[in-house]
Order: structure tokens, then sequence, then C-alpha cells
């Protein structure tokens, strides 16, 4: 496998006394190759604001053209306890190891792995042990990275052990070379450790590094020691100088666009087909950081922010502006917001205004899923086309449990109205609370049937123990013999690491959970559901609207089924429909309209509806599921 040589600033030496750093930032594999890295261009923007010469290097990209778009795209988006593309990168960072074996023995799941690679195990082994190394060296060969006053790595994610591949060899070669890194994967003692136990990484910045590595880089530029600045670690002839966490950044405003240059000049040069196939870019955006309910209620099993749960948020004509700019510095209009939840400010503002700019954006946003169809509405009209609104679950009661502040009944609404808008919505159910009933589940099992004409959730299984959510460091609750996930080992020397201070995924038991199997059967209703939605025709339920009659169109199953419905029935159906009502809402709703009814008479049709599976009830509310046919509802 060969690739062009990478680009590189000529005569990239730093004057001696200049203040000026030449800094090269690296994004490494397996980050995903559709959309250029939002840490590097924000810092490279930062940089160049503050004086500083930079250049990016996409080495994920440079990867996806030697190995494929296919195979790439997969290990670059597994999300599994195999850690795979570390693994892949483990030898060319670390050296080689005969335990392959027992890697395979310990990860079951890499069968499906491979055939959704298209390659057998023992090509894996081929690549960890041959390929990769050597495209290490390359990569090393390639570039004259001794020209740089700083190189700069950021992890998130499986870019661990490719930087650190990289890295080791680039101090190897170049001894005066100053690495730093950063990113999530070296937030509190996870960098702390990593600095201790590996030469070849001189420094380490823990938090928001966009007000920090600026002076950072002029200090290397100088000579003077980076050391004392916030949120910077390293050494001195002492042993190991804790930096602490870099402060906040408060007005986000103040920051610049991403400077994404790099990353279309690297995919034009390698050739969008085979470093994309047949995918299509994307540009990240961000509008906030933090996240405001997790200020209030932090969610029991989030990991994120772990440094700044504080929510900030930039102006919505910020937010505009740049979005415009993006679009016409790239010529790209699919975009994906990196922020954790959205500003509900933002649905007056923001949403508005992109509605009234008629652009063919196609956004993605992470959002809470108290939206109103009214709200959701609003969104698809300014084109976020895309959300994930952290559903969970459909138990209201395992909803508690994990402090969403939220119902079954909401986030039911919330699939159904974001769908009848077009929007996609990426949702998963969790499994494993502490404190979870097998009636938790039966409610489930019944649930889950009756909305099949509903975009499925990507999966079903147990909750993650992540590093920084309330599971890890709450000793509330019920948590046992957590250690690093078994995959950790075979990446890591354990000789060198302590894996607990590195590990963001642990394995762990939980008491007063349900045992295990007891998910077995939502696990296989989820199948079905997914399976449905595979084939043609999608499933149904929908509803057409005369004056004084409803016709619900129910194709759910294999069969076609539909139920007529006139007069009060037909306005208490509708009455329904937008959000969960009460019987003494419901009546008065019809009193407004002036069709008074009864609440027993009220009551009773609610209950036939439920009967016949077209509408949930929970806690006295009650949801209608049919969809409206009429698209302008």
């Amino acid at each position: 496998m060969q690739s062009a040589n990478l680009p590189v600033l000529q005569n990239a030496r730093l004057p001696q006394g200049s203040a000026t750093a030449r800094v090269a930032l690296v994004n490494m594999p397996f980050a995903m190759v559709d959309r250029p890295s939002i840490q590097c261009g924000l810092l490279k923007a930062v940089l160049r604001q503050a004086g500083h010469e930079v250049q990016v290097f996409y080495l994920n990209l440079e990867l996806a053209a030697e190995l494929g778009p296919a195979m790439y795209s997969v290990i670059s988006q597994l999300r599994t306890d195999q850690f795979l593309g570390e693994w892949l990168f483990s030898v060319a960072a670390f050296g080689h190891r005969s335990d392959e074996a027992e890697y395979r023995d310990a990860c079951p799941s890499l069968a499906d792995t491979c055939d959704k690679l298209g390659c057998n195990y023992e090509d894996l082994c081929r690549l960890r042990n041959e390929v990769l190394p050597g495209v290490a060296d390359r990569w090393c060969d390639e570039a004259d990275w001794g020209g740089f006053s700083m190189i700069g790595f950021t992890s998130t994610f499986e870019q661990n052990t490719a930087a650190f591949a990289l890295a080791s060899r680039i101090k190897l070669r170049y001894r005066q070379a100053v690495t730093v890194f950063g990113g999530a994967n070296f937030d509190g003692e996870m960098g702390r450790e990593y600095l201790r136990a590996l030469p070849f990484v001189d420094f380490v910045v823990s938090g928001e590094a966009d007000e920090v590595l600026p002076a950072l880089a002029g200090r290397i530029a100088t000579g003077a020691s980076p050391l004392g600045l916030p949120g910077v670690s390293g050494r001195n002839g002492h042993g190991l100088i804790d930096g602490g966490s870099a402060p906040i950044i408060r007005d986000l405003d103040a920051l610049p666009p991403p400077d994404y240059d790099e990353y279309f000049e690297t995919l034009f040069r390698l050739g969008r087909d085979r470093v994309l196939g047949d995918a299509p870019p994307l540009l990240l955006f961000e509008t906030a950081r933090g996240c405001w309910w997790g200020q209030k209620h932090h969610c029991t099993f989030c990991g994120l922010n772990a440094n700044g749960m504080a929510f900030r948020s930039k102006s919505a004509a910020r937010v505009h502006a740049e979005l415009r700019r993006l679009a016409s510095d790239y010529k790209i209009v699919n975009f994906e917001a990196v922020d954790n939840i959205m500003d509900h400010d933002y649905l007056d503002q923001f949403c508005a205004q992109l509605a009234e700019d008629r652009c063919d954006y196609q956004i993605f946003y992470e959002v809470k899923a108290n939206l109103t169809p009214r709200q959701l509405k609003l969104m698809g009209r300014a084109g976020i086309t895309a959300i994930q609104p952290g559903i969970e679950s459909l138990s209201s009661h395992i909803l508690t449990l994990m402090r969403k502040g939220i119902t079954m009944l909401r986030n039911v609404r919330l699939l159904k109205w974001a769908h009848y808008y077009g929007m996609r919505v990426g949702w998963n159910l969790l499994t494993g609370f502490p404190g979870e009933t097998e009636s938790d589940y039966e409610e489930q099992r019944r649930v889950l049937p009756l909305l099949r004409h509903l975009p499925p959730p990507a999966g079903c299984g147990p909750v993650w123990m992540e590093r920084f959510s309330p599971y890890f460091f709450d000793s509330s609750f019920p948590v046992r013999n957590v250690v690093p996930r078994k995959a950790y080992r075979f990446v890591y020397p354990e000789s060198d690491l302590d894996l607990r201070k590195i590990a963001y995924f642990f394995d762990h038991e939980m008491d007063n959970t349900l045992p295990r199997g007891a998910h077995d059967d939502l696990q296989a209703i989820v199948g079905e559901w997914k399976a449905r939605w595979e084939r043609q025709p999608a499933p149904v339920l929908v509803y057409q609207r005369a004056p004084d009659w409803i016709q619900v169109i129910d194709r759910r199953g294999d069969d076609v089924r539909g139920h007529a419905f006139n007069g009060p029935e037909a306005l208490i159906y509708e009455a329904c429909s937008e959000t969960d009502q009460t019987v003494a809402s419901v009546q008065k709703h019809l009193a407004d309209i002036e069709s008074p009814a009864p609440a027993a008479d009220v009551e009773s049709a609610l209950e036939q509806f439920c009967e016949l599976g077209l509408m949930l009830h929970e806690q006295g509310h009650y949801l209608s599921l049919a969809l409206p046919v009429n698209p302008n509802w």
C-alpha cells in the first residue's frame, strides 16, 4: 500500500528567539473520515489568531485511502468492548506481543466484526503486526516533524495507540521535538498516567485548550517552560507537575470559527472516492458546551463533560453567521452539532432564522426529549433533519432511576412527531439499572409492538460504566467489582501503565438489578422491530380526518386494519394527538369547541382506543399513536 507524500509547511524551521511557534496538529486514526476534526479546526483557528503558524495533518484520511473506505468506516464506527481500533495500532505503539489468541477468546464478538469487515481474524493480525507498524514508519518519514516547535495530538474514542505509534517514532528521530496530547482521552488522571509512563509524551492539556494552547506554544517557541500554565501537566527534574484542568471558556462568541482547510485539501488530494466511498462529507460545528440538564440532574450513566458541566452557549446570531460562513467556505450543507444538548433558546431565535433563510441545510443535534410537536416542526423547517434525544428507556420508573426527568409518554411523543416531521432519530434502549423491576420491562414489552410504525432503536443492551459518570464516582450506588474492560490489557502494556487510571470504560457488577437474561425478550422485540423496518412496505399507523369523523389505518403488522370513529370519539382521539391529555383536559377541550361530553363518556372512549392499541395510557394520561395523514398538521 502506497500513499502520496504528506503535505508540510515549507522551511518549517523556527527562528531562534521568535515567539511565533510553528505547530503541527495531528488527527489520527480511527477518527471518522466523513468529517474534519473540530478539535483541530478550533485549535488551529485560535493558534493562528494568536500569531502562530499551524499545519493540520489528517492521517485518518490517509489510512482510509489505504484500507479502503468500507473497512475503515466499520472500524471507526465500532463502539464495542473490543477496542479494535486501539488493538490494531497497539503493536506499532508498544512493540510485538503474542496474545492474539487470548484477545480473540476475550472478545467473542470479533467474529461478527470480521463478517462486517469482509476479512478473517488472521487478516486483522497481519494488519496489526505488519501493515500498521509500516504505515507509522512511513508517516514519520514523510514529514519533517523536526521543523515544528510543537506537535499536538488530539485523542477521542480510539485514537490513542495510533497517536502513540507516531509520537514515539518522532521522538526517537527528533529528540528535541515537543509533543503535546489532549482531548477526552487525556482528561484527569488518564492524561497524568500517560504522561508518567510514556516518555514520548512531553505535555498533556486537560480540559478546554482554547486559551492555554496558544500560551503553551508561545512558551515552547521562546524556550520557556509551559509548566505553571493552568491545565498543562508535564515533567521537570523533580518529577511530574500536575497542572490540573484548564479553566472553562465562558464567552464562546469570542472563539473564532473552525478552520477545516487541510481536511478538504487532503480529501481532494487522496481522492474523495478512495476515502469516503459514497458517503458525503459533513461539517462539525459547536454552539454550546456543558449540559444545562446535567447541571441540575447528572444522568447516572453519563460520563460526558468531565471538567465542564457548566452550560454555556453562543449567541444565536453568532451561530447563524458561522453556519453561513462554513457553508460558503466549503460548499457543504450537511452539518453536525457537537453539543451535548441544544440550548432551548435557539428554538425561537436560531431555528426561526434558519427557517426564514430557506437554505437546504441538513443538521444533526443532540436534544432533550421534552420537545413539543410545534418545536419539532420549527426545527424541521430550519433544516434539523436528525436528532439524538437521549430516550434510553420506555419505562417511566427506569427513566426516574436514570435521572432523565421525563416520562415514557413524552419519549413516545418525541418519537412520533420527529418521525412525522421527517427527522431521523438516533436512540437506544438501556437495561441494568439499580432499582429496576420486572414490571418495568413487562410494560415495555407491551408498549414496543404498538410503536412499530415509528423508527426502532439502534439497539438494546446493558448500560456501560463510564469514567466521570455518577455510577463511577458516587459511592451511594450499589456498584461492585469495577475493573477496566478486558480488552484494555491486550492494548496497553500493564507492566508500564496502570489500566485503572487510563481506562474510560469499566466492567462492573450492579446490585439490585434483574438477573442476567431478564432482558432477552426485550432485545428480541427490538430485533423484530428493526427487521420489520428493513422490509417493504414500511409499517404505518395514520389517521385521515374529515369534518365529523376520522379513519385510522393500521399497517403495523402484516395485515391492514381500519377503524372509523365518528362525532365525539373522533374529537377525543384527535384531542390526544399533539400531546398526552387527561380525562379532564379532554373534557375542557371538547367544551372549548362546543362539543361537551360527560367524563364517563370520555374515559370510555379513551379506554376503547387503548384496547385497540391505538393509544397509550400511563398515570391518568393518554396519547394517541396514529400520525395525521395531512402533511401540514
